[in-house]
């Protein structure tokens, strides 16, 4: 009931908006069993999803920055096979005495975010594996699968989320909504 779901959303009250990011599962991709199929054509943001989301009140960033209350910066780098921004790119021309805040889909490339000057990436895409072992086996590809890592002076954090992929399910994994607290240092 996607209009349930809408109205749910359109309640979040925030100071500064709502904002998301794309990943690899809300493009328009071939599906079979739950999985995607990447395919060599340009990568499209499904209409539907587009839709959803406006209806919603959230607003969708499409490798582009904003700036939260005059005083945080908040870039959404969706994911790898929509974005157009390379991430030493993704920061330049901010302003790096205001706070730098990642919404990225992939936690990728922590380093260059660091060294790019962004003080949190915020991340989704690994479930955390979603199903034992793969919780186990999902570490040997992402340098931070799940959980908080402080990278230089950046620390990248990846939800396991709610969402699912192939099996419409989770075995010796947890789903989760992560609150975040940020104070930032004068």
């Amino acid at each position: 009931e996607p209009e349930q779901i809408a109205a749910v959303l359109r309640g979040i009250r925030s100071r500064y908006g709502v904002y998301a990011v794309y990943g690899n599962h809300d493009i328009e991709e071939p599906i079979l069993a739950g999985f995607t199929f990447r395919s060599d054509g340009k990568k499209q943001s499904s209409p539907e999803m587009d839709a959803f989301l406006a209806s919603a009140n959230i607003r969708l960033l499409r490798d582009e920055a904003v700036l939260l209350g005059g005083e945080v910066h908040l870039y959404g780098r969706p994911d790898d096979m929509l974005s157009l921004t390379l991430t030493g790119e993704a920061v330049e021309g901010l302003d790096a005495d205001k706070p730098i805040l990642v919404l990225d889909h992939q936690p990728r490339e922590l380093e260059e975010l660091a060294a790019a000057g962004v003080d949190v990436d915020l991340c989704g895409h690994t479930h955390d594996g979603q199903m034992f072992p793969g919780n186990l086996t999902v570490r040997l590809f992402w340098e931070n699968a799940c959980g908080c890592l402080r990278v230089g002076s950046m620390h990248s954090i990846v939800t396991s989320g709610v969402g699912l992929f192939g099996p419409n399910m989770r075995v010796a994994t947890r789903a989760e909504i992560c609150p975040i607290t940020i104070h930032f240092m004068n």
